[in-house]
């Protein structure tokens, strides 16, 4: 099962994730950061972020923020 990282982006701040969740493919994984947007951005300080999620060697999935999808 490949392992995602999901890397979150603010305005100011950068949070790494160093430990990644296993998941069975990229959709999973898609879903998941949409996920995580919605909880942080419920956060009035935390309205405009992003989640970039990065499978296996570093290879980038795709962007999830609160302005959208890349």
């Amino acid at each position: 099962m490949p392992r995602y990282y999901f890397h979150i982006h603010s305005r100011d701040e950068e949070y790494p994730d160093r430990k990644g969740e296993p998941l069975d493919d990229d959709a999973q994984a898609i879903a998941m950061a949409h996920r995580i947007v919605s909880e942080i951005a419920e956060e009035p300080e935390h309205r405009e972020i992003e989640v970039r999620v990065v499978g296996r060697k570093g290879r980038a999935v795709a962007t999830v923020g609160t302005k959208g999808s890349r």
